[in-house]
This record gives structure tokens, C-alpha cells and sequence, in this order.
């Protein structure tokens, strides 16, 4: 065999390696959920921690993260939602609920406004600037 040959049949193989390469990598970006498939994933998880521990899941209480999660998953959807919706989000009394959606608005985190139909509603939503962050946690705990 000449050394040309064996040069080309080298060649082939790398070039087969990395076809089998790429592959998997396609499969894996492929399987792969979309960030607000994690969010409510994580969600739901906290739902089922917080049933398994009863009346000790206060121990475990994160109002302003739960807040955050439906409200990203509200935004993939292309939603805003009611002050009162995201209250129940939080899953704890609503002056408790509160007090956190006013923490995450003072720190640029939601946008809050008036309902253009019925002033005595708002509705929330995630900022730019969280949601951004929202991503990069849920990119990095997909992985």
C-alpha cells in the first residue's frame, strides 16, 4: 500500500471519527428542554418537596425565586401575569408575597403595570435584566 493511500484511508477515518462526533453532540443539543421546560420543572419540584415535607417545608421557603420561575415560564409563553397570580406563585400570605415583588422591583428585576382595562389589576413580568439571568442559571442547570 502506498503511502498515499494509507494517507487518504487515515484521513477517511478522522473524518468518520469525527462524523460520529458530531453526531452525538447532535442528539445530546437535540434532547435537550428549553429553558422555561426547566423552570417549570424546577417549579414543580419545589411543589413536591414542599408535599413531602408538610408543614416543615417553611424551613425551605424561597418566596422571591418561586416568583422569579413563574414568572419566567409566564414570559416564555409570551404572558404577563396578575399581581395576585404571582402571589399564589410564591406559596406563601400575600403581604408576604408582596413585600417580595416590591424587593424584585426596586432591584430592576420585575416591571409592574397598570392594567389598560381595569386599573384596579396589574400585572407583572420578568425585566429584561432577569431574564437574562433567569437563562443563564437555567442553561447552566439543564446541563
Amino acid at each position: 500500500m502506498s503511502y498515499e493511500h494509507r494517507s487518504i484511508q487515515g484521513a477517511l477515518a478522522e473524518i468518520e471519527e469525527l462524523e460520529t462526533v458530531l453526531a452525538d453532540a447532535r442528539s445530546r443539543i437535540l434532547s435537550l428542554e428549553e429553558p422555561q421546560d426547566i423552570a417549570a420543572e424546577a417549579y414543580q419540584a419545589r411543589r413536591m418537596r414542599d408535599a413531602c415535607f408538610g408543614a416543615d417545608a417553611i424551613l425551605f421557603g424561597e418566596p422571591a425565586w418561586d416568583i422569579l420561575l413563574a414568572l419566567y415560564s409566564a414570559r416564555a409563553d409570551g404572558r404577563e401575569i396578575s399581581i395576585s397570580t404571582a402571589c399564589s406563585a410564591a406559596k406563601v400570605p400575600n403581604t408576604t408575597a408582596l413585600r417580595h415583588l416590591g424587593n424584585l422591583e426596586a432591584r430592576g428585576m420585575i416591571v409592574r403595570r397598570a392594567d389598560s382595562e381595569d386599573r384596579r389589576r396589574s400585572t407583572v413580568r420578568l425585566s429584561d435584566k432577569a431574564s437574562v439571568m433567569m437563562r443563564d442559571w437555567l442553561d447552566r442547570y439543564g446541563r
